[in-house]
């Protein structure tokens, strides 16, 4: 008898220590595939913008296939054409927005070193030299010498975003092959609950962007129209910078905020302020106009889940983590409410009303 109790208690510490050992092995592997998988997940991100672009066609009649190969020739139409028509004209106004934010930057460093608070750049402006900011800005100086490293940086950069497209065109075209590849990893019982998830994620992804989509169109259109009004420069890559950020939640719309300010500094107080209450415009027109239709599309992830993924992801996985966290925590929650919480759990725990 004692040498059975012995035998079973050796079997069940051998596979407590195997399955610590596999969940370790998973979490390294994961951590050093963070990057290939944030990739990953940035095709089905723009699969689901296709899907979501494609909808309006396939309610129109259109077919499935049909839809996304019009949206997909549409964008590339779209981006090629921006970039040869408007491309120099875009890269223009983007340097000297960026003189701009740079002379500004410059300006609130060297203000700063006047009222005692002492930093690299503001010893370099009183000795004569220029506020070089190395934490924000690359030493010019060094450009030449570091030109082979950019290069490759930029091929990366392209190579990723290559990966990206290529992800999501396979995706929009073949989706049941994946899916029924993917599905086919579980056992017969558990495989119609995992579609029917999987389904449902793909879907609140959907939602996700096609909400987060009119909450950036919305505020593009109102930043645009409210600087060009106050004759703010460089009105249209403010606005576009402002729009693009509301991809962001929480923190995307606070970081907008920075450049227009600071640009407006560069003509004159007032248009400083004329920036910023235009800035406050825009978050009320968000708060009370874009997020409410943003929400009939998507469920609402809490303030505190979001800010806390956005910081979590941020210093595991830098900018992209950041941009990437919100739609990645929706689609999480899809499968942690669907698979765990009712599955396992038997469901949510309900609590009555504080103060009740």
């Amino acid at each position: 008898m004692k040498d059975r109790i012995e035998e079973q208690l050796t079997t069940k510490a051998t596979i407590v220590t195997a399955v610590v050992l596999a969940m370790t092995a998973t979490l390294a592997l994961v951590w050093a595939a963070s990057g290939a998988l944030l990739l990953i997940f940035g095709g089905l991100l723009f699969a689901a913008i296709i899907a979501a672009l494609a909808r309006p066609l396939q309610w129109a009649g259109i077919s499935r296939g049909l839809a996304f190969a019009i949206v997909v020739t549409l964008l590339f139409v779209l981006l090629g054409g921006g970039l040869f028509y408007g491309g120099l004209t875009l890269v223009s106004q983007f340097n000297e927005l960026w003189h701009q934010l740079r002379e500004q930057l410059q300006s609130l460093a060297q203000a700063m070193a006047d009222i005692g608070i002492k930093s690299d750049s503001a010893s370099n402006t009183q000795a004569g030299g220029d506020v070089g900011l190395d934490a924000l800005f690359p030493n010019p100086s060094g450009v030449f010498s570091s030109a082979s490293k950019a290069m490759f940086s930029v091929l990366g950069a392209l190579g990723n975003v290559f990966v990206i497209v290529f992800i999501a065109i396979f995706l929009v075209a073949q989706p049941e092959l994946y899916l029924r590849g993917l599905v086919s990893l579980f056992p017969m019982s558990k495989r119609s609950r995992v579609d029917h998830t999987i389904c449902a994620a793909s879907e609140e992804l959907i939602l996700w962007v096609a909400g987060t989509g009119i909450s950036m169109a919305i505020v593009f259109v109102v930043t645009f129209a409210g600087l060009w009004l106050v004759g703010m420069p460089n009105a249209f890559l403010l606005a576009l910078q402002a729009g693009l950020l509301a991809f962001i939640p929480t923190l995307g719309p606070f970081i907008a905020g920075i450049p227009i300010v600071l640009v407006g500094l560069s003509e004159s107080v007032n248009m400083a302020l004329w920036g910023l209450g235009v800035y406050v415009l825009v978050q009320a027109v968000e708060s009370n106009v874009a997020q409410p239709l943003a929400q009939r599309y998507t469920s609402a992830l809490p303030p505190v889940l979001t800010l806390g993924a956005q910081a979590v992801f941020g210093v595991l996985f830098g900018t992209l983590g950041i941009a990437l966290a919100v739609p990645l925590i929706a689609v999480i929650m899809v499968f942690v409410r669907e698979l765990y919480v009712n599955d396992t759990l038997g469901g949510p725990y309900e609590t009555e009303p504080v103060g009740e």
